[in-house]
Order: C-alpha cells, then structure tokens, then sequence
C-alpha cells in the first residue's frame, strides 16, 4: 500500500514536467519541410537586398509587419518598411544587409515560428566601411500563401571600421 501511495504522489509530481517536454518547440536541427520553406525565404530576401529588389524584398512580409530596427527606432507595416528600405537602396553609400539565421523554432500550438540569428549591415563612408552586427529574433506566420514575417528585432551590438560608429 505504501508503495502506490508513494508511486502515484511521485507520478503526480512529475506530470507537469513530462507536459512541458512533450511541448517544446521543433529545432532547426531537425529538417522539416517549415524550417526549409524559412530558410528559403531567409535566403531570398537576402538576396533581393543584395540586387536592391524592392518588390522581391517585400514578398515575405505580411502586411501588418512590425521592425524594431538595430537602432531601436520602430517600423509599422509592410509599405512603411519597403519605403524606408527603399531609400537605402537608392543610397550607393548602402552596402547592404545579410541575415544569417543560427536557429528556427517552430510552434507545436499555433501557426508560428522564431527564427534565431545574427546580422550585418554595411555602409561605404568617407574613413572605410561601417560594419554593423547584432542579432536578430524573427516571428513568423504561417499563411494560406506560406509563411510571413508577422515581427522581427534587431539589436546592434557592434560597430567598426568608421567614426560613423561613435555616432
């Protein structure tokens, strides 16, 4: 008898515990037709930055976008951000932008996913080139169309190469 009770408050111990690991994002680590399908799209909007591709760039973003830029300053909707972009693509000083995701977590409970990275920007100044890094945390929906960026963060956390950074 002592040994059920002891077997049943140690069962309904562990319980919750057991539930959280059964609910745990999947990993990148794990190929899975979502984490391709956002790394493709990752590698396509770098690419539309590097060929200064306003349309192509605006592709995987859902309308209702929100940035929080490296700087801190907050962007609002997809035409918000492609107008913004769109100045730098015009500026020949923009060297450009490179997202390299080290991550991508998809939700077991709702169309979404987090996508883990590391960023770089590049600008040609008058002293040698500003390099800008930090990191990035990107929300992604999953849509009838696939999947959007519904958010993304970026922190910078580094700057060399200009007196542009102490700016």
């Amino acid at each position: 008898m002592l040994f059920l009770l002891c077997s049943l408050l140690l069962s309904l111990m562990l319980t919750p515990y057991s539930l959280l690991a059964q609910s745990k994002p999947e990993k990148s680590t794990s190929k899975t037709p979502d984490v391709t399908a956002i790394q493709t799209l990752r590698s396509q909007s770098n690419h539309a930055i590097r060929a200064r591709d306003l349309t192509a760039f605006g592709q995987s973003m859902l309308p209702e976008i929100e940035v929080t830029r490296g700087s801190g300053s907050h962007v609002s909707s997809r035409d918000s951000v492609l107008a913004s972009v769109s100045v730098q693509f015009k500026d020949s000083a923009f060297l450009g932008y490179v997202r390299n995701t080290d991550r991508i977590e998809i939700s077991t409970t709702s169309p979404l996913a987090a996508e883990h990275g590391r960023w770089t920007g590049r600008f040609q100044r008058s002293d040698g080139v500003q390099t800008i890094t930090g990191t990035y945390l990107a929300m992604w929906r999953k849509t009838d169309a696939g999947w959007r960026i519904r958010s993304e963060l970026f922190v910078s956390l580094a700057c060399k190469g200009s007196a542009a950074c102490g700016k």
